[in-house]
């Protein structure tokens, strides 16, 4: 026992050990025949009661702290595995109820991200990206919990109510409200000298996540505040293709609080992109090509404290790094599409190929098949 707890407790806490976690139901109950009770080793050297987490400031282990199986990290699409990564194979310490220590894999209190749905991709597929039209008089347009069909930075008001307006200036607005999760504004201009170019910025707060990213128990409750600008173009090629480009650059204000493993983060950097052409042809078939990249986090950092034991006076130790966010790739995605009318309406065929998926530089590539049928009445 002494070299399972790492000669952190001492030998006075190692016999208290011992008899409290003594079998004393049954027939050891009786003190006067059985002492303590039968001596049980499985219940020794495994955690008695509740395992918690305790921050590197406190001197009292198993006095409080965050439960070990309600603490968790969830990470949002744009970290990929970069934070995964950087735990590598860092251990954290936790304490039972008798103040022994027991030691975890950090890294497995991350939740990677599994990437797009099949949904999301199926809806991006059915609303290829297009630009924004400018209207003859002024327009409103009132969508709850609407469905998010861009890559960029406004991928993560999915499921918010959008109200927007667009004039006949160029110019549109758009409000986000999802209760007590995020809230926002997203603007953009179309210069009339400039045509098939447009310019937008918008602002987003989300309230209880970073990034999509969401955490519990010792890593706290995260927030975010992202400022973000972005820029389209469409122009006409030769042999009647048309080519669209979209490019968008954030800067994130990350925030924590109440937890035990996170100090602070450094400001992040944010990209996402997509180029796109497109063939109409006389019997009204397109042929589509898109090469796209989700958003990505391209710098920050996470300044943690990782409990780590013990010393044998109660004093819990552990150990300050910076962990990089950035992930170890960058996903990018090629579809092909065609769309022909049939039917009395139009069919739509089209592949994916995802090259480092989820941002993962090691991850094989993933291949998504789609068909669709769209009519209007």
């Amino acid at each position: 026992m002494k070299q399972l707890f790492r000669d952190q407790l001492s030998p006075l806490e190692l016999r208290s050990r011992l008899f409290a976690t003594a079998n004393k139901s049954g027939i050891y109950a009786d003190r006067s025949r059985y002492g303590q009770g039968l001596m049980d080793l499985g219940a020794a050297t495994n955690p008695w009661g509740v395992a918690t987490f305790m921050d590197t400031r406190s001197s009292a282990p198993g006095s409080g702290g965050a439960r070990v199986d309600s603490s968790f990290l969830s990470l949002g699409a744009p970290f990929g595995d970069g934070l995964t990564q950087s735990l590598g194979q860092q251990e954290v310490a936790a304490f039972d109820s008798l103040g022994a220590p027991f030691w975890f894999e950090a890294a497995s209190f991350t939740v990677p991200s599994g990437g797009a749905s099949l949904a999301t991709r199926l809806n991006d597929f059915l609303h290829p990206a297009q630009l924004r039209s400018i209207p003859e008089t002024w327009q409103f347009n009132l969508q709850e919990k609407a469905t998010a069909t861009e890559i960029g930075h406004l991928a993560l008001t999915n499921g918010a109510s959008r109200l927007t307006m667009a004039g006949p200036q160029g110019v549109s607005a758009t409000a986000f409200h999802k209760p007590q999760a995020l809230e926002g504004l997203s603007f953009a201009w179309s210069p009339a000298p400039l045509p098939g170019i447009a310019f937008g910025a918008g602002y987003l707060n989300e309230q209880d996540s970073l990034l999509g990213s969401s955490a519990s128990g010792a890593l706290g409750q995260l927030s975010g505040q992202t400022l973000f600008f972005t820029t389209e173009l469409d122009t006409a090629l030769p042999a009647g293709w048309q080519l669209a480009a979209q490019g968008e650059l954030g800067m994130v204000g990350p925030s924590v609080a109440s937890s035990q493993f996170i100090n602070d983060f450094s400001s992040l950097s944010t990209s996402a992109f997509r180029l796109a052409a497109s063939r109409p042809f006389a019997n009204g078939s397109t042929l589509r090509f898109s090469l796209s990249s989700p958003l990505r986090v391209d710098s920050g950092a996470a300044d943690l404290s990782l409990p780590t034991g013990r010393t044998q006076d109660g004093s819990v130790t552990g150990r300050d790094f910076s962990a990089s966010l950035v992930p170890t790739g960058r996903q990018l995605d090629l579809t092909a599409m065609v769309e022909f009318p049939a039917l009395g309406g139009d069919i739509s065929l089209g592949a994916t190929r995802s090259e480092q998926p989820r941002h993962q530089r090691d991850a094989l590539a993933e291949w998504a098949f789609f068909t669709g049928y769209r009519a209007g009445w």
